[in-house]
């Protein structure tokens, strides 16, 4: 019995010292690794050693950021991101955050819709159409992959109606409404949304430039896949490494030689397309290289319409197939521009105008409504 205590009090002995080792081996590879400013993975920025002094110390606020610190920069993080998500996934856990996991995809939940903000916008909008009465106005409000591939979400997933959803803002809405939610549809097997982003594919913008105008055709356009790595931001948010997607973009297979302006910059380029996010991991700013306040473009054709694109991210992918159609495309993204909109317009000499948004983007909208001035 004694022999027994004795082996069993050298055990213990042995896996304490083995975890005050593992321990020891962490702090120092903590302390020795370089301190990361951005989080690939995660796509976002880390939080860096704070600044020590009498008043964080005092006020507390030093060992809270030092806290948050010791998270972000925690050596292998990545690695336990992964494996968290791993092991939640075998244990059955249907949603992290508010993503889905489906069996090959991760599909963004339903947020509530902001309410008060949601009628503004709207009412923003009729007064702004009823100001420019003579200009032609659309609406294309994107349905989410959650709504039109809801049959790959797990099994009893509890979600919303996001059809009614549309279909009530639609209806509140005095211009007219371009129905891409049957046009995505009826494509709901094909790779029309990104199953590790938010967005749809450039196939799924395809159908819905097609919704708009019946002129634009699939086989007017050049093909080509500039990524087959692409992890976007549901893959970050939940920490899926293997979910990866595929990006194309389309070119006119008619000569189409147009001039991009970016308005914060004044940068000018003979292309949409961003080179650069090829080796990016958000692929996905291949389309004029992400978000931007206003974007010119001009483009060299007899067209004699001038469209305002007043939009989100869901339309950087659909304006490939616009170009062709237009003489200018006033680009607009209310988030980052506070210039007079009406003036941009008189200047620019607006015959359209097209909203895009994504449901989930448009119902919790703060910009739009300050943006239209109304």
């Amino acid at each position: 019995m004694k022999k027994f205590e004795k082996l069993w009090i050298q055990t213990q002995k042995t896996i304490t010292r083995f975890f005050v080792a593992c321990l020891l081996v962490v702090l120092v590879l903590n302390v020795l690794t370089p301190v990361n400013k951005t989080s690939e993975m995660e796509n976002r920025g880390l939080a860096q050693r704070p600044n020590f002094n009498w008043t964080t110390l005092r006020d507390g606020s030093f060992f809270k950021n030092y806290q948050t610190f010791e998270s972000d920069q925690f050596v292998g993080r990545n690695s336990w991101i992964h494996l968290n998500y791993l092991i939640q996934k075998v244990s059955g856990v249907r949603k992290i955050q508010d993503v889905y996991l489906c069996h090959d995809q991760l599909m963004e939940e339903m947020p509530e819709p902001n309410q008060t903000q949601l009628k503004r916008n709207i009412q923003a909008i009729n007064d702004f159409a009823n100001a420019h009465k003579d200009i032609n106005m659309q609406m294309v409000l994107a349905p989410n992959a959650i709504s039109v591939q809801s049959d790959r979400l797990p099994a009893f997933a509890d979600v919303k109606d996001q059809e009614s959803e549309m279909n009530q803002i639609t209806k509140d809405l005095s211009i007219q409404s371009v129905d891409v939610n049957s046009a995505l549809k009826k494509h709901k097997d094909e790779y029309i949304y990104y199953k590790s982003d938010h967005h749809w594919t450039s196939l799924g913008a395809y159908y819905a430039a097609h919704a708009i105008n019946s002129n634009i055709q699939l086989n007017q356009y050049d093909k080509r896949e500039v990524s087959n790595s692409f992890q976007g931001t549901l893959a970050s948010k939940v920490g899926s490494i293997n979910i990866k997607d595929e990006v194309d973009i389309y070119t006119p297979k008619k000569t189409c030689n147009y001039l991009v302006t970016y308005n914060s910059s004044n940068k000018q380029t003979r292309s949409i397309y961003n080179s650069k996010a090829f080796h990016q991991r958000d692929v996905y700013q291949v389309f004029f290289g992400g978000n931007e306040g206003m974007i010119n473009i001009s483009i060299n054709n007899n067209s004699d319409k001038h469209l305002l694109l007043i939009k989100d991210s869901y339309a950087n992918s659909l304006v490939q197939f616009l170009l062709p159609y237009y003489r200018t495309i006033t680009i607009i993204d209310p988030r980052y521009y506070y210039d007079d909109l009406d003036q941009q317009m008189n200047k620019d000499i607006i015959t359209n105008v097209l909203f895009v948004y994504n449901t989930n983007t448009f119902v919790q909208d703060t910009s739009l409504a300050d943006c239209l001035g109304y």
